[in-house]
């Protein structure tokens, strides 16, 4: 039986009719029922998605941090080395008075 015979028997037997109904119901229920399923796995989903980029940004910011605080370290030990004076006041120069 092809689809439009099998469309025409389901639309002339009333018992047909009621079985292919009570399916399609079944069927269109289920299909919103794993729709909000979904759903709900996919606001779960962007709440980790949404967590973890919060936590990457306090990550990203305290090594910025950090980078900026090295460098500054860097170059004041640069600075102190022997030979690597660049010039500017020496506190046991100073004039006194």
């Amino acid at each position: 039986m092809e689809g439009e015979e099998l469309a025409a028997f389901i639309a002339r037997d009333s018992l047909a009719w009621r079985i292919w109904m009570a399916g399609y119901e079944t069927g269109l229920r289920h299909g919103h029922d794993d729709e909000r399923a979904g759903m709900g796995s996919l606001v779960e989903l962007v709440a980790r998605r949404q967590l973890a980029l919060q936590d990457c940004e306090r990550h990203i910011k305290k090594e910025r941090i950090n980078t900026v605080s090295m460098e500054a370290v860097r170059q004041a030990r640069a600075a102190t080395r022997s030979g690597n004076y660049r010039g500017g006041p020496v506190p046991w120069e100073k004039e006194e008075g």
